[in-house]
């Protein structure tokens, strides 16, 4: 028997029966290998698509955080430069104040100033030598700045005291009067700033506080430490007001004792002259006048002799005055500051 016999060619099919049964195996193998080759053609293109998106969130990530990186603002804890509040020329400048080289001291401050703008000491201590050289428009704006400064340093305490004199040269008497004030409530009894107060008074028709005031700064004169120049000061501003009370009498005994504590100050010479030749005192009157010529003459100045003066007349010996008090002498109740002492 041929194997197309044995194929079942009888029964009527193309191919034999057993090579018909290969067949259909093979093609359902085929077939099978077919759907599992497009199910992983699709698993590779899901899993490129994945892969893709993926790869674009990470980029996209990425440059997220190097821009948020780049915008990152500074941790508030990092110090920032501290601002300077001092200058060790500072300390040239107060030694050229207390030996009266207000000028030396001024073109030192003005020189940390330019350099370093933020020292509000600089502004303090120059504000002080332009008052002690009568600038007091100048010195005004330095003092003000200083008055109110956060800065701390020694001379601040002070400020205020300093502008209280340059208002009141100024004719700023609202100024002059809380400036004084104001320094009074740090350095309690200050009795140059109690003058001041008393001149303020004076100059505003307050007679009675001004007699009060005048007399507090009298007495801060005379104790603890007996300052003769200042007692001098006030004791002239006492007979103005005497004067301004109608007793000649009262001031001339007060001029008296202004000379009798400092001998060397003419506006005393010449206001004793003045009274006297209102109390029918003439030829004493001309003693105090020819002593007020000899003063201005020794100080380079000079004066107009009184129509009423004798030209004979001697001048009365003039005693060795006692020592003058430094201009920057510490305050009583702060000695180892600058100290509040001005001459109106």
């Amino acid at each position: 028997m041929s194997l197309w016999d044995l194929s079942g060619v009888a029964h009527g099919c193309r191919f034999p029966p057993l090579f018909a049964s290969h067949a259909r195996a093979v093609a359902s193998q085929r077939e099978v290998r077919i759907q599992l080759q497009l199910i992983v053609g699709r698993m590779s293109v899901i899993c490129i698509t994945a892969i893709g998106v993926l790869i674009g969130v990470s980029t996209s990530a990425s440059g997220l955080r190097s821009g948020v990186r780049s915008q990152v603002v500074p941790p508030a804890h990092v110090a920032t430069p501290a601002v300077a509040t001092d200058d060790a020329r500072l300390n040239i400048a107060i030694r050229m104040l207390k030996s009266g080289d207000f000028e030396v001291s001024a073109t030192t401050c003005r020189t940390v100033l330019k350099q370093t703008p933020t020292i509000d000491r600089a502004a303090a201590i120059l504000g002080i030598a332009l008052t002690k050289q009568k600038k007091y428009e100048e010195a005004r704006p330095y003092l003000l700045r200083a008055r109110d400064s956060k800065q701390s340093f020694a001379e601040r305490t002070h400020a205020a005291h300093f502008l209280g004199w340059c208002c009141y040269h100024l004719g700023d008497l609202a100024c002059a009067k809380s400036a004084f004030e104001l320094h009074l409530t740090v350095a309690l009894d200050e009795p140059d700033s109690m003058f001041g107060l008393g001149l303020v008074a004076l100059s505003e028709d307050r007679l009675d506080d001004a007699d009060s005031l005048l007399n507090k700064a009298l007495a801060g004169f005379s104790a603890p430490v007996v300052q003769r120049n200042d007692q001098a000061r006030v004791l002239v501003r006492l007979a103005d007001l005497a004067l301004r009370r109608e007793d000649v009498a009262g001031a001339e005994a007060l001029l008296e004792r202004a000379i009798a504590a400092t001998p060397t100050q003419h506006e005393a010479w010449a206001k004793l002259a003045r009274v006297r030749d209102r109390l029918g005192k003439h030829d004493t009157a001309d003693v105090a006048r020819a002593n007020e010529r000899r003063i201005l003459q020794a100080l380079g100045r000079t004066v107009a002799p009184s129509p009423s003066a004798t030209p004979e007349v001697a001048p009365t010996p003039i005693p060795n005055s006692a020592p003058k008090s430094s201009p920057t002498t510490a305050p009583t109740t702060a000695p180892d500051t600058t100290s509040p002492r001005s001459v109106p």
